[in-house]
């Protein structure tokens, strides 16, 4: 009898204290954390408060009411951050919405009208995959089949509508360089390299234009209203230095006519997307302060048969790098083997890390709410059974935005696994 008191006591006691733990409290305790911007603990605890991350360090004192997660032999990070995807938009090759193929210069349209957040055949989880393989947010783009394609949108992998997911919008101004095929097998311009540059500076001077007129209206009559023109508010954003331009460019000629056409038109920031033969030219873009986003292709030869490390070598030679994976030409979820990739050629681990969480982060101006492991920061946070870049790891637990988005079930084939 006494037996079953007690056990009814323990019970009325865990209960009771499982209703007085406050699920808004979550504290990561026994965990090797990679800040990212701070250094690394190899024992350290993370206390999570609403939606933000309220202190990171060693031996903290971990509230009373908090619900607390023993990370024993497991890493931690900030939620990972693809800066060019193009998730929700369609299978690459397939039937995309990444591109409007009506006009080589759209710049008027917006990537989150064509967004699908749930997925699209055959990839209808590919949000649910993203996500718990650590993917917290991702800069979706249009495609580059145009010359300018449209504003660009960053999304945190978490709600049942675009617009609960954006975290900025626009974050920047998608262009493509090269030849666009489409347009001439249409004997349609562009036909060359030259004609994508034409377009461009064609726009833009419009654009200038088109503000210029405003002005001198306005002056002359003050109650003056024009009429709206999408096309040039869209360019204005970027010649008003509102927002950045990312460039699609791989081969060194186009990458160069890039750098010519951001220093021709001031934009405040470019980023240039795979940029393969960035190698060629990394001091320029260096001593330029140009973006790489380096993938789908990690690497590459040079003339002699040497093998490029190309976020690697970028890094070496001071140029600030994220990696992508240009999803779904890379599947979404595996952005942090995209990393491994450069890490197993060589790349010091640390920026591996930072090409895929700070890095991009700083791109879209998102520093101080996403990217690494501080106190203040919005709580996007992984864990890992192993090391990040080791592809058998497994994910434990995903947040965003202090909620559990992603925890770990065995399956059939891995249920001893703990």
């Amino acid at each position: 009898m006494k037996k079953g008191f007690f056990l009814l006591f323990c019970f009325i006691l865990t209960s009771f204290s499982f209703l007085l733990a406050d699920e808004s409290i979550i504290a990561i305790k026994n965990a090797r954390i990679l800040t990212v911007t701070q250094g690394m603990m190899d024992r350290g605890t993370l206390i999570i408060r609403g939606d933000q991350i309220h202190k990171v360090g060693e031996d903290l004192e971990i509230p009373q009411r908090a619900r607390v997660i023993d990370a024993s032999g497991c890493v931690v990070t900030p939620g990972l951050i693809d800066s060019h995807s193009h998730l929700g938009l369609g299978p690459s090759g397939g039937i995309t919405e990444d591109n409007e193929m009506s006009d080589p210069c759209m710049p008027q349209l917006r990537i989150i009208d064509s967004i699908h957040p749930h997925g699209m055949p055959p990839h209808e989880g590919s949000f649910r995959d993203a996500v718990r393989e650590g993917v917290t947010t991702v800069i979706a783009r249009p495609g580059s089949g145009n010359v300018i394609g449209g504003q660009s949108a960053a999304l945190k992998l978490t709600g049942d509508t675009v617009d609960e997911m954006i975290l900025v919008f626009p974050v920047d101004m998608k262009m493509a360089m090269g030849r666009k095929n489409y347009y001439a097998s249409k004997g349609k311009l562009p036909v060359t390299k030259m004609g994508t540059a034409y377009i461009v500076r064609k726009a833009m001077t419009e654009a200038l234009n088109y503000r210029d007129r405003l002005q001198r209206k306005k002056k002359n009559n003050p109650d003056f209203t024009p009429e709206r023109n999408l096309k040039y508010e869209a360019l204005l954003k970027v010649l008003n230095r509102e927002i950045p331009v990312h460039i699609h460019a791989s081969p060194g000629n186009d990458i160069m006519t890039a750098v010519r056409l951001a220093e021709e038109f001031d934009f405040y920031k470019l980023s240039l997307a795979h940029a393969v033969e960035s190698y060629r030219v990394a001091d320029i873009l260096a001593q330029k302060g140009v973006i790489v986003v380096v993938g789908p292709q990690m690497v590459t030869f040079d003339e002699e048969g040497k093998l490029i490390n190309i976020a690697d070598y970028l890094v070496k030679h001071g140029v600030e790098v994220n990696i992508m994976t240009d999803a779904d030409v890379v599947q979404q979820e595996f952005l942090r083997f995209q990393a491994s990739v450069a890490v197993k050629y060589g790349m010091n681990p640390s920026e591996a890390l930072k090409a895929i969480t700070i890095n991009p982060a700083r791109l879209i101006g998102m520093e101080e709410r996403i990217g690494s492991l501080e106190k203040g920061k919005d709580a996007d946070l992984v864990i890992f059974d192993g090391d990040p870049f080791d592809i058998q790891s497994e994910v434990r637990k995903v947040f965003i935005n202090g909620k559990t988005v992603y925890k770990y079930t065995p399956s059939p084939e891995n249920e001893g696994i703990q």
